[in-house]
C-alpha cells in the first residue's frame, strides 16, 4: 500500500515524494538501473472537497488543517526528469531527499 494523499492515482507505478523545506511533491518512476532512478513529476491538481481553514495567527493567518490536504491525481509530465541515486541518507537529488513508496503532495500555507 502506498502512502498517498492523491486521489484516482495509478496504483501500477513506484512513487517517491521529494522533500523540500517545508513542501513536498511527487514523483513517479520511468526508469531504474543498478544505482540510479529516473523519475518524472506527478501533476496534481487542487482537490475541491479540501478547503484550507484560516484562523488569524502569525503575519497574516494560520491554516489549521492543512495536515488534511487532499489532491487530484493529473498526469505525469515525462518531458521532465530527475536521475536520482541512492545516498548514506537514502535517496537523493544533488542534496535534495526523496523517499520512496510515498507519493504525497504537500504545500505549506503557514510557511
Amino acid at each position: 500500500m502506498i502512502n498517498t494523499n492523491i486521489k484516482n492515482l495509478p496504483e501500477n507505478g513506484n512513487y517517491f515524494t521529494e522533500y523540500g523545506y517545508s513542501d513536498c511533491n511527487p514523483w513517479v518512476e520511468v526508469k531504474r538501473t543498478a544505482k540510479t532512478v529516473t523519475v518524472a513529476p506527478v501533476l496534481v491538481k487542487a482537490d475541491p472537497d479540501w478547503k484550507p481553514n484560516f484562523i488569524p495567527g502569525g503575519f497574516a493567518a494560520h491554516c489549521e488543517n492543512q495536515g488534511e490536504q487532499t489532491w487530484l491525481y493529473d498526469g505525469v509530465d515525462e518531458s521532465v526528469t530527475r536521475t536520482i541515486r541512492m545516498t548514506k541518507k537514502g535517496w537523493g537529488y544533488r542534496g535534495i531527499q526523496f523517499g520512496e513508496n510515498k507519493a504525497r503532495r504537500f504545500y505549506d500555507y503557514n510557511f
